[in-house]
């Protein structure tokens, strides 16, 4: 038939002609060449986007805390010096749990003074190093929740279940059988937190089944203020009271009406 028309029939009868020209093959074979040549120029840029780290949110985000861990001092020091009381995660074991401890304004004293059968650090990590371990457990190893204890819920809580005896001061008092609540303002304020959680003595343990991690960092500030308490001004009297404060108060009233009345006594005495 050479380049003549082609003819074809469908079910129905009716004729379908196809013009002549080339094959369907020789007019698509230069898209076919196009698209792969643009696979050969675009398929290793493709492949190294993927393996690219930078192009992997996931994988950048793996990454950071490795990054950040590594970057913090605060993490080997605590690995090396506290993981071993406290757990490796500060879940606790032979040291208390470190989950109230959410300031390393509580965290730092109690490195530095030892407290409870807790060694003082002073003498074998420097003041930086503290400081750095502090931060570390502060922001790393304690319960968020512990971020948003008060002073003031604070000092409700002490005032409800530790006033009754270690006083509304904090500086002790008397129990049954002639035995003595300590004093809480000779020890750091982090010990209050280790006190709550193992219990000591006398004392109950109030973590988990009374005060919660909020609760109980909380107390720990509060216990900060008892043992440095502001002065508004005036003598302090020791810090030890009301009681205290309204006897010397009783005391110079009593001067002072045992002057008025002498001052008018002398004063009838005298020859007119």
């Amino acid at each position: 038939m050479g380049r003549s028309a082609v003819r074809s029939v469908d079910l129905e009868g009716r004729c379908l002609f196809r013009a002549p020209g080339r094959p369907r093959l020789r007019r698509t074979a230069p898209l076919f060449v196009l698209f792969a040549a643009l696979l050969i120029v675009a398929g290793p840029a493709v492949a190294s986007a993927q393996t690219s780290p930078s192009a992997s949110p996931e994988a950048a985000s793996s990454a950071s805390p490795a990054v950040e861990a590594v970057g913090d001092p605060g993490v080997q020091i605590f690995a090396e010096n506290c993981s071993g009381c406290h757990g490796t995660n500060g879940q606790g074991g032979f040291g208390p749990s470190l989950a109230p401890a959410g300031f390393a304004s509580l965290v730092a004293p109690m490195v530095t003074e030892g407290g409870m059968q807790m060694p003082s650090f002073r003498d074998s990590l420097t003041e930086q190093q503290i400081q750095d371990v502090a931060k570390y457990v502060a922001a790393s190893i304690a319960d968020p929740a512990s971020h948003e204890a008060v002073t003031a819920d604070g000092g409700g809580t002490y005032r409800l279940y530790c006033a009754g005896c270690h006083s509304a001061t904090g500086r002790g008092g008397a129990l049954t059988r002639g035995r003595n609540a300590p004093d809480i303002s000779q020890y750091p304020a982090a010990e209050a937190l280790a006190a709550m959680i193992l219990g000591r003595g006398n004392m109950p343990a109030f973590a988990g089944n009374t005060l919660d991690v909020r609760q109980q960092a909380a107390v720990g500030l509060y216990v900060g203020v008892l043992v440095d308490p502001p002065s508004p001004g005036g003598r302090g009297l020791g810090y030890l009271g009301p009681v205290t404060e309204g006897a010397v108060s009783a005391i110079a009233l009593l001067i002072l009406i045992f002057l008025a009345v002498w001052l008018a006594w002398k004063s009838r005495t005298v020859a007119p």
